[in-house]
């Protein structure tokens, strides 16, 4: 299943919750839907087995198990601690019928958004704003500056990792534990705005959606390409941050996980930014 986004979980959760509040139960079919079932699923094969806890939020006590693989009842759905797990990244958490709550990132019950009703007194979590987002996107690129080397391949949406051989040039960065340009984009977009972006600079220019560069804000993604600026040339990526800088990941003398000044004008820089937070 692939990982989404919150603000994706966040949208089908609004439409579930509008269609509960819009039918009443009073069909067969409505009726059966007031409760649901899903399946544990953790890392490992199998994985630990899955607390469960006695409030939304995996600091409260723990009130029982659920091995991997086991099926459980849903008899509602609550808003808790935001958890990043085997589904991606929500606040939705699944009160069990025994008893309890289990994060929804370990559940597979077939959809990304509410299978069963809101518990009494759940309130849906306020949208942050996109201004919100620019800025957490900015403070999770700026965090990794100075703490990892640039690594090719390395890097993804949960932090950094180990590379792949090998780079253009040869080097191979199967042991060495960082970013490259397009691993930093994915980690900063991620952690801070649960955006889940493409995983290499051409297939983030691609996916868009993009602004001219004369239009550049601070949030856009800039890319570079050969001479030509061709997208099939693309070759690098950073994330503009306002006041003529930048946060990139790159092998050089120094940090490889820097800030920098940079210029439109740069060889190479493409016509167009891309704007993942609008």
């Amino acid at each position: 299943m692939e990982l989404l986004s919150t603000r994706r979980r966040r949208l089908v959760t609004a439409a579930a919750t509008a269609a509960f509040i819009a039918v009443p139960l009073v069909t067969g079919l409505a009726a059966n839907a007031a409760t649901a079932t899903g399946a544990v699923n953790t890392t490992g094969n199998p994985g630990p087995a899955l607390t469960v806890r006695a409030h939304p939020t995996s600091q409260s006590d723990a009130v029982g198990k659920r091995a991997d693989g086991a099926t459980i009842t849903i008899v509602c759905q609550t808003y808790g601690q935001q958890v990043t797990g085997t589904y991606g990244t929500t606040k939705i958490w699944d009160k069990v019928k025994s008893g309890g709550y289990v994060s929804d990132a370990f559940i597979r019950t077939g959809s990304d958004g509410l299978v069963a009703p809101l518990c009494a007194g759940s309130t849906p979590p306020t949208e942050p704003s996109q201004s919100a987002k620019v800025k957490a996107t900015i403070a999770a690129a700026r965090a990794m500056t100075g703490k990892y080397p640039y690594s090719w391949g390395g890097g993804n949406y949960t932090g950094p990792t180990k590379g792949i051989c090998c780079s253009p040039s040869g080097i191979d960065d199967r042991n060495t534990v960082g970013f490259d340009c397009s691993g930093l984009m994915e980690y900063a977009f991620f952690k801070g705005a649960g955006l889940k972006v493409s995983s290499t600079s051409r297939s983030q220019y691609a996916d868009g959606p993009r602004v001219p560069i004369g239009q550049l804000k601070a949030g856009d993604m800039v890319f570079w390409s050969s001479a030509s600026k061709t997208e099939s040339g693309i070759h690098h990526v950073a994330l503009y941050i306002g006041d003529g800088q930048i946060v990139e990941a790159d092998r050089v003398s120094g940090p490889d996980v820097r800030v920098r000044s940079f210029s439109t004008g740069e060889s190479g820089v493409m016509p167009f930014a891309v704007r993942p937070n609008r």
